[in-house]
């Protein structure tokens, strides 16, 4: 679904908005970024602290014009996926039901982890298909897939 947002936001509309917080890709870089942070082993393990962060500023600080744009945030979304798909499959029911050491405040097992990293993107999800209807463009609907293959271009 987020795909699909990132796809179908207009050019003209994707680092932009009334309200600086809202602007479409703020909340999916959010998002992504909080996937990437809470799916790794340790904070400097992340995908973003690897690849863009050199820059101290926080993302709620950063001029919209210098967000990434839509490929950028495309690549990330796509190799976050894939690292969290790896990092699930390895994990079998029992280490799902161990106890969540490193990041205690998500929940008291590595599940509640998994659940609060759904539960953060949802909230987003809702964030930005709000914020699309209010500018009267097309919502993306949330829904459940079975699977469905990475972004070819990733």
């Amino acid at each position: 679904m987020y795909e699909e947002a990132i796809e179908k936001i207009p050019e003209t509309e994707w680092k932009s908005g009334e309200i600086d917080y809202l602007i479409p890709v703020r909340l999916i870089l959010h998002a992504t970024e909080a996937r990437d942070y809470y799916s790794s082993e340790f904070p400097e393990d992340s995908l973003w602290s690897k690849r863009s962060r050199s820059n101290p500023e926080k993302l709620w600080d950063i001029p919209p014009e210098k967000l990434p744009s839509k490929q950028m945030e495309l690549e990330y979304h796509c190799e976050v996926r894939r690292k969290i798909e790896g990092w699930l499959r390895k994990m079998s029911e029992d280490e799902l039901l161990q106890i969540e050491d490193k990041f205690p405040w998500t929940g008291s097992t590595h599940l509640g982890r998994v659940l609060y990293i759904l539960s953060h993107y949802r909230q987003h999800f809702g964030e930005v298909s709000a914020e699309l209807r209010r500018r009267g463009l097309p919502r993306i609907k949330w829904r459940s897939l079975k699977s469905k293959p990475l972004h070819s271009s990733a």
